[in-house]
């Protein structure tokens, strides 16, 4: 550790060789960086799409702030001393002012990188710390004894936390009722796997909607109130600075697949992300039964007030 701790601090004073300084510690290590790049953005982006997106834009701006607020500046001017330090004991050799030139250029397109990506690190801020734009929900008990889980407003971040500590408490839980527009995708494939967890079924009484559906979905039995619909649309990206880092065809494809080892249909799936993001596909709950997306259409009240519901097919 301590010979580590030297040789960062021999590049930043300027006494490793040029030669070092410069291709090893910049060229190398930048190829390196460059090469890590792409799978590391790839990588936090699916993250993002099926954890807490807040942590993970976290991670990626400490990222940032380790790569060009110090391994960049720690390079250049580790290579610009050398090159000081090698003009005074070779003067005759302009190796210096190559290396300088090329800190120099570095620089220029570094700027020239990052400048036009600062909406892109701004919506990275925004998720990380800023508010939840899709934090207006509500968990709470219902039903007869208590048995019933009731969430009810959009999937914001914290939505899969707030249900798994819901389920925690007495009395058991038997099942989950989804009233929900959608929200993050993230928080709907959160939710979910918290409902196959604990082996829950799945209700809706007003509907659920868009990411809402991949929780509903999860559950063991799926029911669906008289007046209640399941709505279906195409994804988009919530930040417009990340669309060039996702793709929502490849993010549709997988939940797909998550649907079709649920038991439902190919053929009610092949339908499923035709209606544009700002429509939705409302199929009727007959196409639902058929598609073996729900198990039966239920009362709200008798599942409420007389538990077990009487379910109809």
């Amino acid at each position: 550790m301590v010979v580590r701790l030297n040789y960062i601090a021999r590049h930043w004073r300027g006494e490793l060789s040029l030669a070092v300084s410069f291709w090893v510690n910049f060229v190398a290590l930048n190829l390196l960086l460059l090469a890590a790049r792409p799978m590391l953005q790839q990588e936090l982006v699916a993250l993002s799409l099926d954890d807490d997106p807040r942590w993970m834009a976290r991670f990626a701006l400490l990222n940032v702030v380790f790569v060009y607020g110090i391994i960049y500046p720690w390079q250049l001017v580790g290579v610009w001393r050398a090159a000081r330090r090698y003009r005074v004991t070779r003067p005759r050799l302009r190796w210096d002012l190559a290396s300088q030139v090329a800190v120099a250029l570095s620089l220029l397109i570094t700027a020239a990188t990052v400048v036009p990506s600062a909406h892109t690190y701004r919506d990275i801020v925004s998720i990380g710390f800023g508010p939840d734009r899709y934090g207006a929900f509500s968990v709470r008990r219902t039903g007869d004894n208590d048995a019933l889980l009731h969430f009810e407003g959009y999937l914001g971040y914290q939505a899969a936390r707030e249900v798994r500590a819901a389920l925690g408490e007495d009395p058991p839980v038997q099942a989950i009722v989804l009233d929900s527009p959608g929200g993050w995708i993230a928080s709907g494939r959160g939710l979910a796997r918290v409902i196959e967890e604990a082996d829950l079924d799945t209700y809706s009484f007003a509907g659920c909607h868009s990411a809402c559906v991949t929780a509903f979905l999860a559950g063991r039995n799926r029911y669906l109130a008289d007046e209640a619909r399941l709505g279906f649309h195409q994804y988009a990206v919530p930040f417009e600075g990340l669309d060039a880092y996702s793709s929502m065809t490849v993010e549709q494809y997988r939940d797909l697949q998550y649907y079709r080892r649920q038991g439902v249909r190919p053929e009610f799936l092949a339908r499923l992300f035709q209606a544009p993001h700002e429509d939705a596909w409302f199929p009727t709950q007959r196409e639902l039964i058929a598609a073996r997306a729900i198990s039966g259409v239920v009362r709200s009240e008798e599942v409420l007030f007389g538990w077990p519901a009487d379910v109809s097919e």
